[in-house]
């Protein structure tokens, strides 16, 4: 379950504790339907937002689970551990870097360990012909890409875009990130 659906079951629990304490409480009868009404209202309203939302998360689930496109992009910490997560699914261009006001930034690496090593505008991803590539803005410290077939890792030109594939580690600057 994720945070969304954790807070929504949390208000409609509430609702219902409050709907319980009113009609138990509350000794004026007009005042207890209306705080039960009332309550009731935005209980059912949750209610049918947790189902809405958990249907369209597993139907996402359930769409891309078989896809071999890439979908997600991940940051990876020490040990290779996920510490952050974006999907850019059905997005055709995302801008890498650290969002400082000025700058149009689709994933800010701002608040990150590798912060020092990222450049206001960094790098840039396009999707083209089914295909998604990267290139460099003429970053201070560079961008790689570690290929997931072989290992090997090469520099990220800012002139010719390079083509990414799943499993893909780019580096921008020291910050690690995962294409799945």
């Amino acid at each position: 379950m994720n945070r969304k659906n954790t807070l929504d079951m949390a208000i409609l629990i509430s609702c219902i504790t409050g709907m319980i304490l009113s009609y138990a409480y509350l000794e004026e009868l007009i005042k207890m339907r209306a705080s039960v009404v009332i309550l009731g209202a935005v209980a059912l309203f949750f209610f049918i937002l947790t189902i809405v939302d958990s249907r369209r998360i597993r139907r996402r689930e359930t769409h891309s689970a078989g896809r071999k496109e890439i979908s997600e992009i991940l940051l990876l910490g020490e040990d290779d551990n996920i510490t952050d997560t974006w999907d850019i699914y059905g997005k055709t261009s995302i801008v890498f870097g650290k969002d400082e006001g000025e700058n149009q930034v689709d994933v800010s690496l701002k608040h990150t360990d590798y912060a020092g090593t990222v450049d206001g505008e960094h790098a840039v991803m396009n999707y083209s012909d089914g295909k998604w590539y990267i290139e460099d803005l003429d970053s201070e410290n560079g961008t790689r890409i570690q290929r997931g077939e072989d290992g090997r890792t090469y520099r990220v030109s800012s002139r010719e875009p390079c083509r990414i594939e799943k499993n893909d580690i780019i580096y921008l600057g020291l910050a690690p990130i995962r294409i799945q």
